[in-house]
C-alpha cells in the first residue's frame, strides 16, 4: 500500500507542511475543505488559504495542537496538528482536520437517536480505554475506575456494542 492511497482514504482532511509552512500535501478532503487543488497550493505557504492556520506556530514551537474547534470564515472545523520531527529537528507539521458540517453529516446520515449517539460514544470511549489500559481483568478494572463506572457496567456497555 502506498501512504498516498492511505491518506486519501481517510475521511478527515490531511495537510503535510515543511518547516517553512508550505504546502508538500494535502488530501482531496482537504483540498475540497479550502477550495483549492493541491497542484495549485503545492509549495506555497498554508496562510495563503487559511490566514489563522496554526501550522507555523506548531513547527516553530514544537507543541502539538490536540482537538481544538476553530472558526474561520463560515466554516468551524475540528483541528489536532502535530509537529514532525526528524532526527530530534522539526521538518514540518501535519494538520487533521473534520469540518463540523462533515461531522454534522456524518451523524444525521446514521440517523441516529441521541440516545443511539450516546451509547456508540460510551462504547467508543470504552473501547479507547480498554486500547490504553489492555483487554485483560486489570486493564478492565483500570478503564472501569478511569471512566468512572463500575466494572459490572462496562461489561454491560461492552456487551451492548456486541
Amino acid at each position: 500500500m502506498q501512504v498516498h492511497s492511505i491518506l486519501e482514504s481517510l475521511q478527515q482532511g490531511i495537510l503535510i507542511c515543511d518547516q517553512h509552512s508550505r504546502i508538500l500535501f494535502f488530501n482531496q478532503i482537504y483540498g475540497e475543505f479550502i477550495g483549492v487543488s493541491l497542484e495549485e497550493a503545492k509549495g506555497r505557504k498554508i496562510t495563503e488559504f487559511r490566514k489563522s492556520a496554526i501550522a507555523p506556530e506548531v513547527i516553530e514551537s514544537g507543541i502539538p495542537v490536540e482537538g481544538m474547534v476553530r472558526r474561520e470564515g463560515t466554516q468551524e472545523y475540528f483541528a489536532s496538528v502535530y509537529p514532525i520531527r526528524e532526527e530530534n529537528h522539526i521538518r514540518g507539521s501535519i494538520s487533521i482536520v473534520t469540518s463540523l458540517v462533515q461531522f454534522e453529516n456524518r451523524e444525521t446520515k446514521a440517523h441516529l437517536t441521541l440516545e443511539e449517539r450516546v451509547r456508540r460514544f460510551e462504547r467508543q470511549e470504552i473501547k479507547n480505554t480498554l486500547l490504553l489500559y489492555g483487554d485483560n481483568m486489570e486493564g478492565k478494572r483500570k478503564a472501569a475506575e478511569e471512566l468512572g463506572i463500575s466494572l459490572a457496567t462496562l461489561y454491560n456497555k461492552m456487551k451492548e456494542g456486541s
